[in-house]
């Protein structure tokens, strides 16, 4: 083969690939700058339960995406309000026999702040109910988070999840701390039976009786004395108290008290019987 033809050759080759690679390499490109297209589901199972001695709990969302104004929480791969409600049922376990609890999302918002920074906001709170009708507890989580992507964009599904992430990781903490807190004497364990020191129900409406000895908090009423009443003034009781009673009977040697004709408790006791002596007669 003469030596100019197998030089055609090897360039009609050599164009082939530069065609091949230059026409994929926008492709290559846009993969290694692309953002992710899946997303993990979040999920909140490997937390630790809080056991709550009512027979359901029921997951209440007051706050949809695009309830506040500017709200771009829609737009996340997981939705702030969604990951509550998924917290919720993997955190909050029924293990009682009667009573109800609810879980109230009151605010679940990404708001787009000017200068690209995105503000997120979450509350919910827990309500327990006893049987009667009337509110057993009740615990409140807020929390506030934002967000500087810095170039890149603040509405990408991408910065919207690692903020939902971030957000969901502060109220995870937040929500054990107060339910803790407030909740702790209806917290049980996984068998349902109470911890130490918690009562099992206490309806605390507005009418319902109050057990001193199974209130959360207080134990069995001791009488109260002047030294363990709280915010009074015991020093007066005190004196009193080391003053001697008044003799019920007339003293014998002022049975009528002292100058001013009132009984008053004498300083010196009588002397007792056989020691006093008349004093002699003289002739």
């Amino acid at each position: 083969m003469p030596r100019s033809q197998s030089r055609i050759k090897s360039f009609l080759r050599f164009g082939s690939v530069c065609l091949v690679l230059g026409s994929l390499s926008p492709l290559l490109t846009a993969c290694g700058d692309s953002e992710p297209q899946s997303f993990a589901p979040l999920d909140y199972s490997y937390l630790s339960k809080m056991h709550l001695n009512v027979a359901h709990i029921e997951v209440v969302d007051t706050s949809p995406p695009g309830s506040a104004p500017g709200d771009i929480s829609a737009k996340a791969p997981t939705p702030p309000q969604q990951a509550l409600e998924q917290m919720a049922r993997d955190r909050l376990i029924a293990a009682g026999s009667e009573g109800s609890g609810t879980f109230t999302i009151t605010k679940a918002s990404i708001l787009h702040a000017p200068g690209g920074t995105l503000l997120g906001e979450l509350e919910a709170h827990v309500d327990l109910s006893a049987p009667s009708g009337g509110r057993a507890g009740y615990a409140s989580a807020h929390i506030t988070r934002s967000l500087n992507p810095g170039d890149k964009d603040p509405e990408s599904r991408a910065v919207l999840y690692d903020l939902t992430t971030q957000m969901m990781q502060d109220m995870n903490v937040e929500l054990e701390f107060q339910i803790k807190k407030s909740l702790h004497d209806w917290l049980v364990d996984a068998s349902g039976a109470p911890l130490p020191g918690a009562i099992q129900q206490q309806d605390i409406g507005p009418n319902a009786p109050v057990s001193p000895a199974s209130a959360p908090g207080t134990n069995a009423p001791v009488a109260a004395t002047p030294a363990n009443v709280s915010g009074t003034d015991t020093s007066a009781g005190l004196q009193n108290a080391a003053v001697p009673a008044v003799p019920q009977e007339p003293d014998a040697i002022f049975p009528l008290g002292d100058d001013a004709g009132q009984a008053t408790t004498p300083s010196v006791k009588s002397p007792k019987p056989g020691v006093l002596s008349l004093p002699s007669t003289h002739s």
